[in-house]
């Protein structure tokens, strides 16, 4: 349904209305940006609706497969004229200056521009991203410096040393397998020159940039220093491949002295045995043996590698490997299934939760935040931030802090140029942020904490920089503004002209429901007797029965209710047709079958007692009918006086293109 019609018979509202129609709005109306000539198809008013605008929404309410023959393109044409002239009166009135509607618009415009920059620069790029680096397995080798998170600045620079002058080294001639060797921390892949096997993103969080070096290294080269949760590495890069991917299997396991009877097994199988039966009896893996040995799907790195090596070796489904020997015993392996890779679509489906959750979004964002004060032409002076740090004391990691109110406001960093920062807006946001501020290690010197949250300060207040230039930067965010706008605009226009004088205009309310009292009839209802017989056998119910046909009910209760109420009354009115009416004549008298409940000795009938005839329904009792259909009456009203107050020009010739199409 087009959402100028929902807005149309809208009857009750409340404010979460408001955000409902805003919302519903932004995903109406955005204009599509690119196209070589964007011509003017109407003018309303002072306001130039352009093809690209009608076009997008027309398509975004009837499907990318629009029917644009001429009957569906002017139906919709006229909604969208009715809903701009709305627009184009509150516009008139100054409804857009009004406080409060201003700040409600910031409201969305700073939720908007969060989660707009976010999904499109950080989201997006980050699953597009992934999926890609999850179509090849890279293999590796490192070394290993440890560092503990929280560090001093001392420590891991003394780390990062570490690593330059082994870098050195290799760049001097030492081979990278014999540097690991001798250096790397990690002892249990130094002894095979640094090799740590193949690995596919995507890595665990805090592993993000190691997981960026490898996919951007080429087998062969070493990178810079990099960064993870544990430490500081040099990696080189030996090979890549294919990505192997998921891999499904079932197994029998049995004892290492077993591999007589594993041979066994296999030749049984070759002979045609089933795979399912043998695991049960003879597998060792009793978790699985009872299921046909069954294996959770599983890929690189998760089993023993000899395993590992085995199943994705085998070629079909169905194919069974011979006995292989790991340190859990002898495996015969039998591959279930190899699923293909998601589509990017499915993909995305499934990982965009999680991606937001992990340590590579912050990474990304941060990455985005460099892009944009690359952009910007961000400027800082160093000087001032250290004369801020040399007028500090312990007083800094206090609650009973203040910036010192002698503070210059001399610039320590710009944006764009005209966007200064100055000292005193640093020293108030460390104020303004005091738990953050409280967080840092008092074992840490003053200098640290401030780099810390200056680096804070500077990435907010890019963002914060970057979402004042989107409009400016995308023109799908602009029209999703001004859509919000024309959204709350309308709901107020419409609220003032329609909705409250509907609801507040009793005299004008009361002068409709005059002229049009025809409209507000109850219509001929049937009163209804609903009986129900309790704790008797079929004979006397059937004569309970037969007692009512003739009688009224209170002749029924008199005569049959005397020491134990079995017969109860209801009495209820429907309108013809209603469904509890099937079994009975639209006639006084009129009786259903008697209806034998499962338990035998419950039994059920109904009587038409009465025709009551149709009546005219006063206001009160019709009031809510009336007031939708007055809210009908004052919005055609309405719509009449905009039509003739603001001037609609539809461009007949480009209007006609666009039914050709």
């Amino acid at each position: 349904m087009l959402l100028l019609r929902f807005i149309k018979k809208m009857k009750n509202y409340n404010m979460s209305n408001k955000i409902f129609i805003c919302v519903a709005l932004m995903f109406l109306s955005s204009i599509i940006i690119g196209q070589d000539k964007d011509e003017v198809l109407m003018k309303v008013g002072n306001s130039d609706v352009r093809v690209s605008e009608f076009k997008y929404i027309y398509e975004k309410n009837n499907g990318a497969n629009a029917d644009y023959s001429e009957k569906n393109v002017n139906e919709y044409l006229d909604l969208y004229i009715k809903f701009k002239l709305k627009v184009e009166k509150a516009k008139q009135l100054q409804l857009d200056t009004i406080s409060a509607l201003i700040s409600e618009l910031s409201g969305y415009r700073k939720q908007l521009a969060s989660s707009y920059l976010i999904d499109k620069e950080v989201t997006e790029f980050l699953l597009r991203e992934l999926y890609d680096r999850m179509k090849y397995d890279v293999e590796f080798s490192h070394i290993f410096i440890p560092v503990a998170e929280g560090a001093t600045k001392s420590i891991r620079e003394e780390a990062k040393s570490k690593l330059r002058e082994i870098k050195s080294k290799i760049v001097g001639g030492m081979s990278f397998e014999n540097a690991a060797s001798e250096f790397s921390s990690d002892r249990t892949t130094a002894l095979k020159g640094g090799n740590m096997g193949y690995f596919t993103a995507k890595l665990p969080s805090g592993f993000y940039e190691l997981e960026s070096a490898l996919y951007k290294l080429k087998p062969g080269q070493i990178s810079d220093i990099v960064e993870s949760r544990i430490g500081f590495h040099l990696i080189k890069v030996t090979n890549t491949r294919p990505a192997r991917g998921i891999m499904e299997v079932a197994h029998i396991l049995l004892k290492q002295e077993q591999q007589n009877l594993a041979d066994s097994i296999y030749n049984e199988l070759l002979k045609g045995k089933d795979f399912d039966v043998l695991a049960l009896n003879y597998s060792i893996d009793k978790t699985t043996a009872k299921n046909g040995g069954k294996l959770p799907p599983f890929g690189i790195n998760t089993y023993d590698k000899t395993f590992e090596e085995t199943a994705f070796s085998l070629g079909k489904d169905g194919a069974v490997s011979k006995p292989v020997l790991t340190k859990s015993g002898w495996h015969i392996i039998k591959r279930l299934a190899k699923p293909s890779p998601d589509s990017y679509e499915l993909f995305v489906r499934k990982m965009k939760a999680q991606i937001n959750k992990d340590q590579r979004f912050d990474a990304a964002k941060l990455s985005l935040i460099s892009d944009i004060k690359k952009a910007a032409g961000y400027k800082e002076d160093r000087n001032e931030l250290q004369r801020f740090v040399a007028s500090l004391n312990e007083d800094f990691y206090s609650y009973k802090w203040s910036p010192d109110s002698a503070l210059q406001s001399k610039m320590v960093f710009s944006l764009g140029g005209s966007n200064i920062y100055t000292i005193r807006n640093f020293a108030d946001y460390c104020k303004k942020n005091t738990k953050t501020r409280l967080k840092y290690d008092k074992t840490k010197p003053i200098s640290e904490t401030i780099d810390e949250l200056f680096t804070e300060y500077v990435n907010e207040s890019a963002m914060e920089y970057e979402e004042k230039t989107l409009e400016l930067k995308y023109g799908d965010f602009k029209s999703l503004m001004r859509e919000y706008e024309e959204g709350i605009l309308l709901f107020e226009a419409t609220k003032i002209n329609v909705w409250d004088k509907a609801n507040q205009d009793t005299v004008g309310l009361k002068v409709y429901y005059d002229k049009n009292k025809s409209e507000y009839i109850w219509p001929e209802k049937a009163a209804i007797v609903e009986y129900k017989i309790s704790g008797v056998d079929k004979k006397t119910a059937e004569k309970i029965y037969k007692y009512a046909v003739k009688n009224d009910v209170s002749k029924v209760e008199k005569k049959f209710n005397k020491k134990t109420k079995i017969v109860q009354v209801t009495n209820k009115e429907f309108e013809s047709g209603a469904k509890e009416l099937s079994g009975l004549e639209w006639k006084k008298g009129s009786v259903s079958s008697l209806l034998i409940e499962p338990s035998g000795t419950d039994f059920s009938f109904k009587k038409l007692s009465e025709i009551i005839p149709s009546k005219q329904k006063n206001l009160s009792e019709a009031r809510g009918y009336v007031v939708a259909d007055y809210q009908d009456y004052l919005e055609k009203e309405w719509i009449g006086q905009l039509t003739k107050e603001f001037n609609v020009e539809v461009n007949k010739e480009i209007l006609s293109k666009l039914k050709k199409q």
